[in-house]
């Protein structure tokens, strides 16, 4: 990203000159050799040439990639080109709403000669590097943003961690399945017969979000927005009514706690109706992002619990199919993406917002089974899984800088923590333990 330097004056208004760096307008930078100001600068036309706007362009672009980089996405640079202000102006108006106010003093900063009486005054403008205060620097910023999306994904994934070591040993005495699936494996199964088995589930599944999406997508097209309200409000009214009263019964069996069904029905009506009010009505941020991580987190240790082979196989294919709809051209997510940015819209759904970033509750989910299923097996397993899906998430966020347009979040991520996965179960695991048991220390 490039930086932009700055003439700043402590009143006055900057321009870019044409080397990209901004200055007082109407002056030039004073010299020994050139001791006299030049002249105030004519006011650019209303109706900028195609050279102009070209370069009005290039400093735009220089301006937001340090200032505000998702501004960059869409034509909204396109459309400030054709706003009918000079330069001067709307530069005026970007430092006031962008720029942070820095420690200034006379010695850096002058006064715009325009502003300041009659006789514009001859003094030297020296050249400074616009910095927020606090010395926070470009990388600083997008450092947050990431840990702003980091953060909730990796408290989904503990949750859901604590989740399988607690209650998925009470929840497998009964042995019925989190989903209705076509094959169920058995112990005494092959290999190969498991493997087709499980490849036959995950087609049925990616299948039904093909189907699920591209409903979305003709309802949002033509503009059913109630339906899908009433869709999406349904849903999870029955993830946090139904399956958190199963959380919450879990929960009282493991800690020996008791409790009644009118009791339970009551905690479990405000628990869920103020889940729904924060979600899609009105509520306090941090109350919204705290249920979208509750019912990321229920909704991935129900699937915590399909069977080992059906688990990865479907993780696999979420993966894949997640590159195809976002990615192709006729992909149903690529199509639903477009349609809210002709609408200048925001994307129906259960989002997570962080500041610049927006990450589907459906991602959470994927990288919180995987992790879950990892949990099943040992503790060294699961912290390499959740290691190796945050260190995913985090190419995938600077592949979003790099390419700016919409990337899959899964397939990073999913494909990484699955190799992980193996590689520590068959290969760290048993190197760690032989080298305990014969006292080997290194």
């Amino acid at each position: 990203k490039a930086t932009v330097s700055v003439l700043y004056c402590n009143k006055g208004v900057t321009e870019m000159s044409d080397d990209g760096e901004l200055q007082p307008a109407g002056y030039q930078q004073l010299t020994d050799e050139d001791p006299s100001p030049s002249p105030p600068a004519s006011p650019e036309p209303e109706v900028r040439s195609p050279e102009q706007k070209e370069l009005l362009k290039k400093k735009l672009v220089r301006f937001y990639s340090q200032y505000n980089p998702t501004m960059l996405e869409g034509d909204h640079i396109d459309k400030m080109i054709e706003l009918k202000v000079s330069d001067e102006v709307l530069f005026r108006k970007l430092f006031e709403k962008y720029v942070h106010e820095t420690e200034s003093s006379d010695d850096d900063y002058q006064e715009h000669p325009q502003l300041v009486g009659d006789e514009p005054k001859k003094k030297v403008f020296k050249k400074r590097t616009v910095r927020p205060k606090g010395g926070h620097t470009l990388a600083k910023k997008y450092s947050g943003y990431t840990m702003a999306l980091l953060i909730p994904v990796s408290i989904t994934m503990l949750i859901v961690v604590w989740a399988v070591t607690n209650f998925t040993p009470i929840s497998e005495v009964s042995e019925h399945q989190p989903l209705l699936l076509s094959y169920h494996e058995k112990s005494t199964d092959s290999g190969g017969t498991k493997f087709a088995g499980a490849l036959r589930n995950a087609l049925i599944i990616v299948g039904f979000f093909v189907l699920v999406t591209t409903i979305m997508f003709l309802l949002y097209k033509y503009r059913c927005m109630k339906v899908i309200a009433g869709w999406l409000i349904t849903s999870s009214a029955m993830i946090l009514y139904l399956m958190g009263w199963i959380w919450f019964d879990l929960f009282c069996v493991k800690y020996q706690i008791p409790y009644d069904s009118i009791s339970c029905a009551i905690i479990m009506w405000n628990f869920g109706t103020v889940g729904v009010i924060c979600i899609y009505f009105r509520g306090h941020p941090k109350m919204t992002q705290a249920y979208l991580i509750a019912t990321s987190s229920i909704m991935a240790w129900f699937l915590s619990r399909l069977p080992p082979y059906t688990t990865f196989v479907l993780l696999v294919a979420v993966a894949l199919y997640d590159i195809a709809a976002v990615l192709c051209p006729k992909g149903p997510l690529k199509a639903l993406v477009e349609e809210s940015q002709k609408r200048d819209e925001t994307i129906p759904g259960l989002i997570y917002e962080s500041k610049s970033y927006k990450l589907g509750l459906g991602d959470f989910v994927f990288y919180s089974v995987l992790v879950g299923r990892a949990a099943v097996y040992d503790y060294l397993t699961w912290v390499t899984c959740f290691l190796a899906v945050l260190t995913g998430l985090c190419t995938t966020l600077c592949c979003l800088g790099f390419f700016k347009r919409a990337l899959p979040a899964l397939p990073i991520s999913i494909l990484l923590g699955v190799a992980t996965y193996f590689t520590t179960r068959y290969l760290l695991v048993p190197y760690a333990t032989r080298i305990t048991v014969l006292g080997v220390y290194i």
